[in-house]
């Protein structure tokens, strides 16, 4: 019985997972195509994408986010999605340790739903392993069997996840005051 109710956690959490990642990937397809310009500067300033071809980028990036997110809210989909979110972070996370390692911490990585207001460091490299290991981890169970519709109690959680994500994005953007400063 214990085995039966641990792999029933597994799958609810798994499918938690899958929610986030796909109201994230969504969300920021959709951000990406409401915010162009920003989305094409920083194809330009940060991805070293030609000027002429960042509208061309554009408009890739945001459909293959947008699809990736689509992909994972249809179980018999949902591994495709996964494997194409993984993709995706991964691509995010090289790009964040090159310019990372080319001494370009001060640029816009594109990587929040603002601005980016503090340099390149660990925060986005972690936030990026975190995500394209997730989306690995909701690709294993797929082929693993452990695909099913969405509970609505576990896209409640996926967009509370998404709702803490946010809060933390916002939370790592802020700057301390410095000694003597008032707020």
């Amino acid at each position: 019985m214990s085995t039966v109710v641990s792999l029933g956690v597994m799958q609810s959490l798994i499918a938690q997972l899958a929610a986030f990642q796909a109201a994230l990937l969504l969300a920021s397809g959709l951000h990406k195509w409401i915010a162009r310009g920003r989305t094409r500067t920083v194809l330009t300033e940060f991805a070293g994408v030609p000027r002429r071809l960042a509208p061309f980028a554009a408009a890739a990036v945001a459909s293959a986010e947008a699809l990736a997110g689509v992909l994972l809210w249809v179980p018999s989909w949902r591994a495709a999605g996964a494997v194409l979110a993984a993709l995706l972070w991964g691509g995010y996370l090289s790009l964040i340790l090159h310019a990372i390692a080319r001494g370009r911490r001060d640029v816009d990585c594109g990587c929040s739903f603002g601005a980016a207001q503090r340099p390149l460091g660990a925060y986005q490299v972690l936030r990026n392993a975190v995500l394209t290991g997730s989306a690995l981890l909701v690709a294993a169970a797929c082929e693993a069997g452990a695909v099913q519709p969405f509970l609505p109690s576990q896209v409640l959680a996926g967009l509370a996840f998404l709702a803490l994500y946010g809060a933390l994005d916002q939370t790592m953007s802020l700057t301390a005051p410095r000694s003597g400063e008032l707020l």
